[in-house]
């Protein structure tokens, strides 16, 4: 039953990739929260190894220029073609296709991002739990999650599973808020 799941699940993210649904991510108004996680990356982990776990067709690595060692991002094939061909001659930068509830490395990683993902994943805080597993001893997690009822109740259970190291709380003109957190392993 969790095949079929997925399936569904990475055929309905496909195709609203291929028909453009997800272009708006790249406005001007979505930039101060990829502003401020591109901010965290560069003054604590500048020059490392990033994962970029929900990465979609990569709007986040445009603002990231200069900041990463190497890069891995991780979706759902239809967004990585699109973020490969946008990102091709940008050097360092590898993409995977996997469902990011199923994605395993054996690599370790400085800084570990879930931009607008986290929530995705079938156990939210299971998830930001395994996936910290990848991290190098002194690694950085930054999460960027849309303020909702459901992600203020989410935030709470990271907090109390994660040291926080910097948080903000960034809102557009259109009044949408995003909570961005550094957090390192308790």
């Amino acid at each position: 039953m969790r095949r079929l799941l997925r399936i569904d699940r990475e055929r309905r993210w496909n195709t609203q990739y291929a028909a453009g649904v997800w272009d708006r991510l790249g406005d001007l108004d979505e930039m101060a929260h990829y502003a401020v996680i591109a901010g965290y990356v560069a003054a604590l982990k500048r020059g490392g190894a990033m994962l970029d776990i929900g990465c979609g067709d990569g709007v986040l690595l445009a603002q990231l220029r200069g900041v990463y060692g190497a890069y891995l991002g991780v979706d759902f094939a239809e967004p990585i073609a699109r973020a490969q061909s946008r990102h091709a001659a940008t050097p360092a930068v590898q993409f995977a296709v996997s469902d990011i509830n199923e994605f395993t490395t054996h690599d370790q990683f400085d800084v570990l991002v879930f931009n607008e993902s986290l929530y995705y994943l079938h156990e939210p805080l299971r998830g930001a739990q395994r996936y910290a597993q990848l991290l190098a001893p002194d690694g950085v997690l930054v999460i960027s999650m849309h303020v909702t009822p459901r992600t203020t109740a989410l935030w709470t259970e990271i907090d109390a599973a994660f040291r926080v190291l910097d948080a903000v709380t960034v809102t557009n003109a259109r009044g949408t808020s995003w909570v961005v957190k550094a957090l390192a392993r308790a």
